[in-house]
């Protein structure tokens, strides 16, 4: 942040006098304290979107033992802003708050999806795209292809891109307006769920991102 580490320091002893971080007496060391969970909380309670998207990802996470994720756009990446995990054995954990690929999830290509091609090539476009497997797609006119497909099919799916082994299934979130403003998604180990095909996934997430999106107000183009 190029701050002084005097100014720093004032600053963590201000958030600590309030509770906001800790310090261990032995190590001395920070970490965040008690006050920072109610500031999560109120996040929780107030955010609309993050309020409708709840039940969803809880239902998703009970009835079909997948682990779901809820995300939005910030710069060149996705940022998580809801997790649930699956109650089956195979837990895939991102936490809220935490960065991931635009171009390796379906999360971030369902995103990207929302955009005007021309703000996708350049996010896509603006540093070399990680190969975070052997099966990630790097280059960004066979993302930009698989993009057009996105928003005909109403989903994105990725196979071992992000985490080999790892299925993931993302669809947009809508605002009043029509804009993505969201994603929600669902990741499960390939081998663990053999009664799942990516169509029946696709159609679980396609119908809770539908009904996080009419909550927000969002209408539906009826076909003509």
């Amino acid at each position: 942040m190029d701050i002084s580490a005097a100014i720093v320091q004032r600053l963590i002893n201000t958030l600590a006098e309030y509770n906001y971080v800790a310090q261990d007496k032995e190590t001395r060391r920070y970490s965040i304290g008690y006050r920072a969970f109610g500031l999560g909380w109120s996040l929780t309670r107030k955010d609309r979107l993050i309020s409708v998207a709840k039940p969803e990802l809880d239902r998703l996470a009970s009835d079909h033992l997948l682990n779901c994720y809820l995300g939005v756009l910030r710069g060149g990446r996705a940022i998580y802003i809801l997790s649930v995990q699956s109650d089956g054995p195979i837990a895939i954990r991102s936490a809220p708050g935490s960065l991931t690929y635009l171009h390796s999830t379906a999360l971030g290509k369902a995103l990207l999806a929302g955009l005007a091609d021309s703000d996708a090539y350049r996010l896509l476009t603006a540093e070399p795209l990680a190969q975070v497997t052997p099966h990630t797609v790097t280059d960004p006119d066979k993302i930009m292809a698989e993009l057009a497909d996105i928003r005909k099919s109403g989903y994105a799916t990725v196979r071992s891109e992000n985490i080999q082994g790892v299925i993931s299934v993302g669809a947009p979130v809508h605002d009043t307006s029509g804009s993505v403003i969201a994603a929600l998604s669902t990741a499960f180990a390939e081998w663990s769920t053999p009664e799942f095909t990516v169509e029946e996934v696709a159609k679980l997430v396609m119908d809770s991102a539908a009904r996080i999106s009419q909550a927000l107000g969002h209408q539906p183009q009826l076909p003509v």
